[in-house]
């Protein structure tokens, strides 16, 4: 009697399963199929995302993460400069896609913005600075260096290819383009020997504005990114 029951049991779940079109792999676990992971790069760098079907072949839900940062010089009112740049954030999007499953899809959220830039000036090879059309010596402007920074949460908005959670494939090739909207750039400039020269802190003041009005048309960053993803 307990065989027949126990058989009767399990017979009864395998059908339940199979009216549901579930097999039983997939009745243990609800993301079976809804669930990718990819890697990729572009133009906030090298990351990777995990993307969730939130309604199969209509939304999804994107949770990202890029990083990438450069050193470099230049140069710039007769001194020379060494940066630091990086570039970066945490993307939380949604893309829907209109024709149900198909490649194309619009895309909103925001991005945790990362975005940055640090330098750090050295004086000409006569050993002076330029600074808002003042010369000074190094003695007299000590350290000078600059940050800027932009808002931390960007809102986004974009279109893209491919959906990593639909289709016979698990593995997926996605292109996706876009901008985010970091807000203007707030450069802050400060120059040490500035705490005792009056007339260099005003000047390091008027080239810190002059600065910030000129990167105005940075308030929008292009979002570009190709990536391979793969479902589980």
């Amino acid at each position: 009697m307990r065989f027949t029951f126990n058989f009767a049991a399990r017979a009864a779940a395998i059908l339940i399963a199979g009216g549901l079109g579930l097999s039983t792999a997939q009745a243990a676990n609800p993301f079976h199929d809804r669930v990718a992971v990819g890697l990729g790069l572009g133009t906030e760098g090298i990351g990777g995302t995990v993307t969730a079907a939130v309604i199969p072949g209509r939304l999804n839900v994107n949770l990202g993460v890029s990083r990438f940062d450069h050193n470099f010089n230049f140069t710039a009112d007769n001194a020379n400069f060494n940066s630091k740049l990086t570039l970066g954030g945490e993307p939380i999007t949604l893309s829907y896609y209109p024709f149900h499953g198909y490649g194309f899809n619009v895309q909103a959220g925001i991005i945790i913005n990362q975005n940055s830039a640090n330098v750090t000036g050295q004086p000409n090879a006569g050993g002076t600075y330029t600074i808002n059309g003042a010369t000074y010596t190094a003695a007299q402007v000590g350290t000078l260096s600059g940050k800027t920074n932009f808002n931390t949460v960007a809102p986004y908005i974009g279109v893209g290819w491919g959906n990593p959670v639909f289709g016979s494939s698990r593995w997926t090739f996605m292109a996706n383009a876009g901008a985010m909207y970091e807000g203007n750039p707030n450069v802050t400039l400060s120059a040490t020997g500035a705490a005792a020269n009056p007339q260099l802190a005003s000047d390091v003041r008027a080239a810190q504005n002059s600065v910030n009005s000129k990167l105005n048309f940075l308030n929008w960053w292009p979002v570009v990114s190709v990536e391979l993803a793969y479902r589980f």
